[in-house]
């Protein structure tokens, strides 16, 4: 869930820097295959650690006006993965991600600060059918062809819905997400 918002906030970020040489805005893809989005919960007994294995995202970027980058990301929610089955498929049901219903996890950037190399993204993540919006901080690096972002931030599930608890492994509403997105011009 954070790990949308965690991708789309790093490709901006990325845009955002001002190491890009050429003119004019510059389409970047995400390379899925190259970058990562992970999450941490904690609990009682055992927390969940885990990553998304398929999401997309484009960012488009003046390095002129990096005020005006945009950034899309996608995720798949059904393809988390934290090493346990029974956990995943709990995790994929009603009480958390609820992929039936929802099957995809939504970043899109409305702004973006930037102070060299660092970065924050402002954008709506919408997780579950909810909507909210959330800023990022961010490190960037950018050329006329590449993108590389990273960062780390905290969501509380219990905003986008998520509040399954158990009484016997009490889980916390903290959820951290950190990302690394690497992107390339097609």
């Amino acid at each position: 869930m954070a790990a949308a918002l965690a991708l789309a906030a790093l490709a901006l970020a990325a845009l955002a820097s001002t190491h890009a040489t050429a003119a004019g805005p510059l389409r970047f893809r995400v390379q899925p295959e190259a970058s990562e989005i992970l999450f941490r919960a904690t609990s009682r007994l055992m927390n969940a650690e885990g990553r998304f294995a398929r999401f997309s995202g484009d960012v488009v970027v003046d390095p002129a006006a990096l005020g005006g980058a945009r950034i899309l990301l996608t995720i798949e929610a059904t393809s988390l993965d934290t090493g346990i089955a029974m956990r995943d498929n709990h995790l994929r049901s009603a009480d958390f991600f609820d992929v039936e219903r929802f099957p995809t996890i939504d970043f899109q950037s409305v702004r973006v600060e930037s102070a060299g190399r660092r970065a924050t993204v402002l954008g709506n993540l919408t997780l579950r059918g909810v909507t909210r919006e959330i800023e990022v901080p961010i490190e960037v690096q950018i050329t006329s062809a590449a993108l590389v972002a990273s960062g780390e931030f905290v969501l509380n599930r219990g905003e986008y819905g998520m509040t399954y608890n158990s009484f016997l492994n009490p889980i916390g509403n903290e959820v951290r997400v950190a990302f690394t997105f690497r992107a390339r011009v097609p």
